[in-house]
């Protein structure tokens, strides 16, 4: 085990020894303050007010944290709307109020009865599904038909006549 032992004068140490002088750099140059000049920034004129026109008629503006008086802040255009209930206005009654929505057997759900009645003798499960059917949406208020989503996507809007 003697023989392993390393002698100590052989090994070098890892960081140089200190000799107590640290490093500093050369201290920056000063100037006079004669030679400094300081600039203020431009002041902007004041803001002019703005004034602001009138609403257009029959255009509601609705005071902060107020909605529409019906309740429902948006209207869905007619031609957006999808399978479930939504807000509308009405252009029979001209009011803002939740589309009554049905369904009923379309298209789609005659032909998805075809291909299951022919290939597995189910043809009845797709009149029983509502996610098949077609939706036909009537006003909340007059109960007049507005419009009928397809389930292939497409929107047939149908121009009611006020009375």
């Amino acid at each position: 085990m003697d023989s392993e032992k390393i002698n100590p004068t052989t090994l070098q140490p890892r960081n140089p020894p200190c000799t107590g002088r640290a490093y500093s750099p050369s201290p920056p140059k000063r100037t006079h303050a004669a030679s400094i000049s300081f600039t203020p920034p431009k002041r902007l004129p004041p803001a002019a007010t703005t004034v602001r026109a009138p609403p257009a008629p029959g255009y509601y503006a609705a005071a902060p944290g107020m909605g529409h008086p019906s309740g429902y802040n948006t209207a869905t255009p007619m031609h957006a709307l999808q399978r479930g209930p939504t807000p509308v206005d009405c252009p029979v009654c001209g009011q803002r109020e939740m589309t009554r929505a049905e369904t009923h057997s379309g298209n789609t759900t005659h032909g998805w009865a075809a291909v299951l009645c022919c290939c597995f003798c189910l043809g009845c499960i797709p009149y029983l599904m509502s996610s098949l059917k077609d939706v036909d949406h009537y006003c909340g208020k007059c109960g007049v038909m507005l419009a009928t989503w397809h389930n292939s996507g497409r929107v047939d809007v149908h121009h009611a006549v006020r009375n």
